[in-house]
């Protein structure tokens, strides 16, 4: 008898896992199933706001969201992909921010001033992405530009009528406006905002029409200058 009680016992014990481990099982995939592309791409720039300068590696990201390698892969394929995603995640929000802009601008200076909406609430995040290095620079640029020839299509004050001029008007601005942005952002100018606006209408008033004695290759150089010294300081 004693030994049958025993081997009851253990029967039970053996039961009692064999129960436990699908329920374990369970909680393991439930856990899987809530790390989102989103949550991935969210932790993705808390990560780059807190570690600005160092370098990016799936493993530490993996750390730093609580889980394995295994979801990013499986998300992204691979880190070049997932900080593509984490672009596009950032211009989407940056695009978003038109609701705030001042509706009467035209939308070659609401483009620019949604920039400043987003740095304004996202400061190192912004600096990370257009004034450090992280691998993603001409893809950054490409974004950028997708939406800026969306703005300039409905704008009354811009006149190109090349692609190559258009990129390259893009690409000078997007270097002043980084800087300008975080120029205004760091002095932590409250009324910022109508000041911002001012000097964006008065540079694209100044590149649009023909320059009196100033050849178009000075400009630009002075524009780089600009730009150069923003993201120094």
């Amino acid at each position: 008898m004693l030994v049958v009680f025993h081997w009851k016992k253990a029967s039970e014990s053996r039961g009692a896992l064999a129960r436990a481990d699908p329920l374990k099982k369970g909680r393991g995939i439930m856990r899987k199933a809530t790390i989102t592309k989103k949550y991935l791409i969210n932790c993705l720039k808390k990560y780059l706001v807190e570690y600005l300068y160092r370098p990016i590696t799936v493993r530490d990201i993996a750390k730093y969201a609580r889980t394995s390698t295994q979801p990013i892969y499986l998300n992204f394929s691979n880190m070049q992909n997932y900080k593509q995603a984490m672009v596009d995640d950032v211009f989407h929000d940056i695009h978003e921010a038109k609701k705030e802009t001042v509706m009467t601008l035209d939308p070659l200076y609401c483009f620019w001033h949604d920039y400043y909406v987003f740095a304004s609430r996202n400061r190192a995040l912004f600096f990370a992405l257009f004034l450090n290095d992280i691998g993603c620079g001409p893809y950054i640029k490409e974004c950028s530009f997708a939406y800026f020839q969306e703005a300039i299509a409905e704008s009354t004050v811009f006149q190109c009528e090349q692609e190559n001029d258009l990129r390259k008007y893009h690409e000078e601005a997007l270097i002043f406006f980084s800087g300008l942005v975080l120029l205004f952002i760091r002095e932590g100018c409250t009324d910022g905002n109508k000041d911002f606006i001012k000097d964006t209408m008065e540079y694209w008033e100044r590149m649009l029409k023909k320059a009196k004695g100033v050849t178009r290759d000075q400009g630009r150089q002075g524009l780089l200058e600009v730009g150069t010294f923003a993201v120094e300081e």
